[in-house]
């Protein structure tokens, strides 16, 4: 008997784009991207959501789900923080409907939402190859049967992928203009380029683990990340906080169950401020309160 779909809302929370202000609404579904990453890729992940801003279509919304530190995977032997979140997404998904999957090193050069409304015939997933996954559009429905949450959690990745090889016909080419990697590139023709090459990244997530030398399209991707500065935009804001932003202020905001110790109230002096963690003034995103303690 199959297990129940797993609701998105219940291990992730979209970014969501909306419609800009002075566009009618696109009446098309959500183009629904799921990013793989991880901590060390914070810088990475800022440039791929500013390079998406500038390329979408601004009467559609977008819906982008971070993939970061899902918790009941057996993550030995993997390459990266990410490895086998991708094959979770029918479930993450709700098994309906269609979905993007993007690794986190990655910069759309054209609107992801024209390979989303691609037609599929009767394929389950799109990808350069059928191992190739870094780049890869999904039909959640049929890959279900294939790729669940357990068995992304359980599995390694060669078995998934040879458990997807198993349907013939489940696999069908990804158009190479939608994963270019490295010096795959073509001006005017790539809408999306994968920085692989790890020690050739612009960007530098791992200087522990590599001797980092120039990338040939490293300036490519430094101008986004200017661009960015310029704009001062980041993925999360005070008007916008991230999910955890919420759960952290709702934390704070209980008062701590403690008192200072008699002889450091001493110490502190009568009605002296000093500060505490909580309660959180939210509208002050991240200020903490001082509150004055009487003498003891």
């Amino acid at each position: 008997m199959r297990s129940e779909p797993v609701s998105p809302a219940a291990l992730l929370t979209p970014v969501r784009l909306q419609v800009a202000p002075g566009h009618s609404p696109d009446p098309r579904p959500p183009v629904r991207i799921f990013v793989g990453t991880e901590p060390v890729q914070h810088r990475a992940e800022r440039v791929f959501f500013h390079a998406l801003r500038k390329v979408r279509n601004p009467a559609r919304v977008y819906e982008v789900y971070r993939m970061l530190r899902l918790p009941g995977f057996a993550q030995g032997r993997w390459r990266t923080g990410f490895t086998n979140f991708r094959f979770a997404i029918p479930d993450l998904a709700g098994r309906h409907g269609r979905a993007l999957y993007n690794d986190v090193d990655e910069i759309y050069l054209g609107d992801p939402a024209e390979l989303f409304d691609r037609p599929m015939g009767e394929a389950g997933y799109l990808a350069l190859t059928p191992s190739d996954t870094a780049v890869m559009l999904l039909d959640c429905a049929r890959m279900a049967q294939v790729w669940t949450l357990e068995r992304a959690q359980r599995l390694g990745k060669k078995t998934l992928l040879e458990l997807a090889a198993e349907k013939p016909g489940l696999w069908a080419p990804l158009p190479a203009q939608w994963h270019a990697r490295d010096t795959e590139y073509r001006p005017g023709f790539t809408t999306c380029l994968h920085y692989t090459a790890l020690n050739l990244q612009p960007w530098h997530p791992t200087p522990e683990q590599y001797s980092y030398h120039p990338h040939p399209l490293g300036e490519l991707w430094r101008d986004l990340e200017r661009e960015a500065d310029a704009a001062g935009y980041e993925i999360f804001s005070a008007a916008a906080p991230s999910p955890a932003y919420g759960d952290a202020a709702a934390r704070l905001a209980v008062p701590p169950r403690w008192r200072l110790p008699a002889d450091v109230a001493r110490w502190v002096g009568h009605a002296a401020s000093v500060v505490t963690v909580g309660p959180l003034d939210a509208a002050g995103f991240g200020r903490v309160q001082a509150v004055e303690l009487d003498r003891l």
